[in-house]
């Protein structure tokens, strides 16, 4: 798959307690070209991050301790100094009601685990292409 150069320079972040999934998710992202992909192990330390760069799209686990991708993602639509990146919400969940909690909140995109790189990968390019437009 062709990605342009600019959406090769937007800024991923991942937010994942295990590091494991955090390492996976960083190397298919950076084989795929991405440049600018920053993880963090939690929601906090999410939050801290996007406080300090503009991301552009967010990947995140929905369990988590402390607080789960649902409860950060509720965070950042609330706190003004902080644009809502597009979201996709990776989980190892795949219960329908987990899914309409999430499209309730106002996350459209959800990826049970394991998944398929390339998966993700269109999944990303797609995201970041409507929200360029």
């Amino acid at each position: 798959m062709g990605i342009s150069p600019e959406i090769l320079q937007k800024k991923i972040l991942i937010v994942d307690d295990a590091a494991s999934m955090r390492t996976l998710t960083k190397a298919i992202l950076r084989e795929a070209g991405f440049t600018n992909v920053f993880d963090v192990p939690g929601g906090r330390e999410a939050l801290a991050k996007m406080a300090q760069i503009k991301v552009n799209i967010v990947i995140c686990d929905w369990n988590m301790p402390g607080m789960s991708g649902i409860e950060l993602f509720q965070a950042v639509k609330k706190d003004p100094k902080l644009a809502v990146p597009p979201w996709i919400m990776l989980t190892s969940s795949s219960e329908g009601e987990k899914v309409k909690e999430a499209i309730s909140v106002g996350i459209t995109s959800y990826i049970v685990k394991p998944f398929k790189p390339d998966n993700l990968v269109t999944q990303i390019v797609n995201k970041l292409k409507t929200a360029g437009e």
